[in-house]
């Protein structure tokens, strides 16, 4: 039985990775999985279009802290910067209008990138890398 719990505790520090401010981001356990924590982290998938249900929703992700796209036809523009391991957005035009600065947990795996809003703690959704 101590051997089942040594595995699990070990198994469990698997799955977590910690960020530049020492908070722990649970991290799903996917090998070849990348979390996409600094600019040049996101060299990866600058300049590429990222895109969510349909190809009428994507963002494009630029090398000078911009980001573009459409969202179901509507202009997709604001700004980014990574800041503790985490992509911080501001939207000043979109779906909803303009959107305060949200930061998302980014990890890449393979042509996909799984996102978790609200610093990892938040709501998930899933790019594919075009």
């Amino acid at each position: 039985m101590k051997s089942f719990a040594i595995i699990a505790v070990l198994g469990l520090a698997a799955c977590q990775a910690t960020v530049a401010d020492q908070s722990t981001v649970q991290v799903a356990p996917q090998s070849g999985a990348t979390q996409l924590a600094t600019q040049a982290d996101m060299t990866a998938v600058v300049g590429k279009r990222l895109v969510h249900d349909s190809p009428a929703q994507y963002v494009i992700i630029g090398a000078d802290g911009t980001l573009s796209g459409s969202w179901d036809g509507v202009r997709l523009a604001g700004n980014y910067e990574m800041k503790d391991g985490f992509f911080c957005r501001t939207l000043s035009a979109g779906p909803g209008g303009a959107s305060p600065e949200d930061c998302q947990l980014f990890i890449l795996e393979g042509n996909k990138i799984i996102g978790t809003r609200n610093r990892g703690k938040g709501s998930s959704f899933t790019y594919t890398v075009t």
